[in-house]
């Protein structure tokens, strides 16, 4: 397994993640040395107005789709499945699949705050975020599908 050189950070007004399942926090080798990150594994993300930025230094590149439009990374069709190691994922839960939905629902995810709904490991679910930003650091598998999307590269 190797993360991305460049961390970079997704925004979306609305994120699903469509048959999700937790396998809890584990430690992920990179050039700086172990982290800790959240695993997931989902059959698909999906993303409305997604926002995309990547860092390097002073300079920063920005990738968005249209508005209203959904941008979906779908699992290949090896596994089927996306692999995703997450540092942190922050939002307003408005959907479990089903279950309640947990008293606070704004919430942010971090292998130091594992929230109790999320826990133990069980069964793929459906989980949607409202005002989603999720910090990633690495992700494997699928095929990512992108809308009426523009770059914008800057400094700083």
């Amino acid at each position: 397994m190797r993360p991305a050189r460049t961390p970079w950070t997704l925004h979306a007004d609305r994120l699903v993640l469509r048959a999700a399942t937790f396998h809890g926090t584990v430690t992920v080798p990179t050039a700086a040395g172990a982290r800790r990150a959240l695993k997931f594994t989902v059959r698909s993300l999906e993303a409305l107005d997604l926002d995309l930025t990547a860092r390097r230094g002073d300079a920063a590149i920005r990738l968005r789709t249209g508005s209203t439009t959904t941008s979906t990374l779908q699992g290949d069709s090896g596994n089927g499945v996306v692999t995703l190691y997450v540092r942190a994922l922050s939002g307003t839960i408005t959907a479990l699949g089903g279950a309640p939905l947990p008293g606070q629902r704004t919430v942010t995810i971090s292998p130091e705050a594992v929230p109790a709904w999320l826990v133990p490991v069980g069964p793929a679910r459906t989980i949607t975020f409202a005002d989603a930003t999720v910090s990633p650091l690495a992700q494997y598998g699928g095929n990512l599908s992108l809308t009426r999307m523009r770059w914008d590269s800057r400094p700083g």
